[in-house]
């Protein structure tokens, strides 16, 4: 049995069949959960062989969505959706403060709350 020694083609025909499992209905594997803290909620998404650069975080109104695609190295108009997960947001968090980094293998969206959410205050019931 010959090894192939090329890495670059090894490189190369591991990222088409990765796509092409993709295309043919095969699915990244992806783990996804919210922490919650006193100060807000981190989504934390971990997507096996994933790259960071594939990752996509998109904020419409009361929603995030995280997606990654699968972009072919040879032509960039072929691409494949590998995950989406959408989460609706509660209205404690301050849509003005989200941010995404990617460390550690993961991707943690954080999800600060409203400072008035932290510190609620008892309003005066005035009578007429």
């Amino acid at each position: 049995m010959k090894i192939i020694k090329n890495k670059e083609f090894l490189r190369n025909i591991a990222h088409q069949i990765d796509l092409f499992n993709t295309l043919g209905g095969g699915v990244s594997e992806t783990y996804a959960d919210i922490k919650k803290y006193k100060k807000g909620a981190v989504i934390e998404v971990w997507a096996a062989g994933v790259n960071p650069e594939a990752f996509r975080v998109v904020l419409h109104q009361n929603q995030v969505t995280v997606f990654s695609v699968l972009q072919s190295q040879d032509n960039p108009e072929m691409a494949a959706p590998m995950f989406t997960r959408i989460f609706m947001l509660p209205p404690q968090v301050d849509l003005s403060r989200i941010e995404a980094v990617y460390e550690d293998g993961q991707l943690l969206v954080k999800l600060p709350y409203h400072d008035s959410a932290l510190n609620p205050r008892e309003i005066e019931i005035k009578q007429k």
